[in-house]
């Protein structure tokens, strides 16, 4: 009996020396809570050519909405459900909506038309293609507002044509002070831009009215047979 307890100490020590651990170290099985991920960006971080496509880019979310020019922009096929007031000119190919810019309104509606109007001239998502269309003038007095275009833009079609008008008009009634409007392309009335029957031809001079663009409008909302 002696002679075991002799022999013990001498295979401990022997194993100690081989470098196997006379008890062995079991790892433990708690499991570790994930490190933290760092929270997503928000759309208002992102560069424009990084915004989702389904997303309305050039918002600034420290603006508040009411303080921000609303211009209405052509609706991109990834975005679904359509946006809210969404205007259907051509189902499933033009549709506009209204969106912010990121700039704020003044006390002066003259530049504030033609700050929006010039949002939606620039929108990268226009349906029509153009890169000489420019504002010459607005003026605003009284309610009315006289808006001057120049240039030439194109599309498939004269739908597209109409549906570029009715951007463009639909941009300057966005805002609340107008209550008439004449928007005039190289002398015409923006409003002939795609006509093609010349009975449904206007004047140059054209005057539209609030209760007529929100008629179309109210005609043409998304979600009506």
């Amino acid at each position: 009996m002696k002679k075991n307890l002799l022999v013990l100490p001498l295979i401990l020590f022997m194993l100690s020396g081989c470098g196997v651990p006379a008890t062995p170290v079991l790892e433990s099985t708690k499991t570790m809570a994930p490190a933290p991920t760092s929270a997503p960006l928000s759309t208002a971080t992102l560069l424009p050519s990084e915004t989702p496509q389904s997303a309305t880019p050039y918002t600034d979310p420290s603006i508040p909405n009411s303080e921000q020019i609303v211009y209405y922009y052509f609706v991109t096929s990834a975005e679904n459900p359509l946006p809210e007031g969404s205007v259907v000119i051509l189902p499933d190919t033009y549709i506009l909506a209204p969106t912010f810019s990121d700039l704020t309104y003044s006390l002066d509606t003259a530049t504030d038309v033609k700050t929006a109007v010039e949002a939606a001239l620039d929108d990268d998502r226009n349906g029509w293609i153009s890169n000489d269309v420019e504002i010459v003038d607005v003026t605003f007095r009284d309610g009315f507002a006289d808006v001057v275009l120049q240039g030439e833009y194109f599309g498939v079609g004269d739908v597209t044509l109409i549906a570029a008008s009715m951007q463009i008009l639909m941009t300057v009634f966005a805002n609340a002070s107008v209550q008439t409007a004449s928007v005039s392309l190289n002398g015409d009335t923006i409003g002939n831009s795609g006509i093609s029957n010349s009975l449904d031809a206007k004047p140059a001079d054209y005057v539209f009215t609030r209760d007529e663009i929100e008629k179309y409008m109210n005609e043409h909302a998304d979600g009506l047979p």
